[in-house]
């Protein structure tokens, strides 16, 4: 991050002033929103690269559903309402656009492709994490998450991962090889 104007060079003894005259006098404010599921976004099995043993590697095929766009330039335009409250010298609002790339977006907290449900038909995993065709292995990861609701996921992991735990040690080791209620 550095605060310096629209229009001043990347580089150099230009870029070195803006950065002094603006840094103590200069924030960043954003929000984030969830990207929820759609049949578009999937991972699969990539038909050409494969790891050093010869298995294919996973391929996530994503991009911002139109919905996105749309929350993103709400959103920003809600978060530059605010930002305007504060009299600020100077206000850029940059709503996420075009397809997604990995560069701008390092926040990314990708989730899914694992999914835990209530139904077999529908989930990989039930509420204990616990593979719904084979009962002595449990998954335990944000893959879990049908999307992620905006902000980092690690805390809701770690609860899961807890959760995954307690089911195991005070359930499944009772009886191994059965589906956890």
């Amino acid at each position: 991050y550095r605060p310096v104007p629209p229009g001043t060079p990347k580089w150099g003894s230009e870029w070195k002033k803006a950065t002094v005259a603006n840094y103590l006098s200069s924030m960043s404010i954003g929000c984030e929103a969830s990207s929820y599921t759609t049949k578009t976004n999937y991972l699969s099995l990539d038909p050409n690269y494969k790891d050093r043993l010869g298995r294919p590697l996973l391929r996530v095929t994503f991009d911002f559903p139109e919905n996105d766009l749309k929350m993103a330039a709400y959103c920003t335009g809600k978060v530059a309402e605010i930002a305007k409250a504060m009299n600020p010298r100077q206000l850029v609002a940059n709503p996420m656009k075009g397809h997604w790339n990995g560069t701008p977006y390092q926040s990314s907290h990708v989730v899914g492709g694992f999914v835990m449900g209530a139904d077999p038909s529908t989930s990989s995993v039930n509420k204990h994490l616990q593979v719904w065709d084979v009962p002595n292995l449990f998954v335990v990861g944000a893959s879990a998450f049908p999307q992620n609701p905006g902000y980092n996921p690690t805390g809701t992991v770690g609860a899961l991962a807890f959760k995954a735990a307690h089911a195991i040690r005070n359930f499944y080791l009772k009886k191994p090889g059965e589906m956890i209620a």
